[in-house]
């Protein structure tokens, strides 16, 4: 993982997908991103929640602000927040579908992701040869942030 940026563990004591939306919505003009998780059909839903609870943040955000200059950066925001496309197909045929794809790992180790991605979140036990096979085809100062996420209790949700 030579020339990769490294984050362990940013989302606090208690991550979830909250944080993790959160996260993502500073990498969204950064290139595709990989998610690398146990479930990732179980994963993706929750992640688009909180992604559209985030979008419906900024767009609160623009309807309260009278700034022209402010408008106009969160609308650009809000166009590329929903024109994001989520993905569990993986390898991605012609690797143009998504811009977020959910893999688990054996189908990153069959399949790494090319040179567009910038980002990986690693979101379950990975052993260190196999991440390293995962990143060997990223481009040097692409970001692998491992997390553990842990899911909220219901009643907070």
């Amino acid at each position: 993982m030579y020339g990769l940026i490294r984050e362990e563990n940013s989302f606090g004591a208690n991550p979830g997908t909250k944080d993790l939306a959160r996260h993502l919505y500073t990498r969204i003009y950064g290139g595709k991103v990989v998610i690398i998780a146990n479930k990732p059909s179980a994963f993706l839903p929750a992640l688009r929640k909180q992604w559209l609870k985030l979008m419906r943040k900024v767009q609160k955000e623009r309807a309260s602000t009278l700034n022209a200059e402010r408008i106009f950066e969160l609308n650009e925001v809000v166009v590329r927040m929903q024109s994001l496309q989520f993905s569990t197909t993986w390898p991605p045929d012609g690797y143009k579908l998504a811009d977020v794809y959910v893999a688990t790992i054996d189908e990153l180790l069959r399949w790494a992701p090319e040179m567009e991605c910038q980002t990986i979140y690693v979101t379950c036990e990975v052993r260190p040869e196999h991440l390293h096979i995962i990143t060997s085809w990223l481009k040097n100062n692409a970001l692998v942030v491992k997390c553990r996420l842990t899911p909220l209790p219901l009643s907070k949700r």
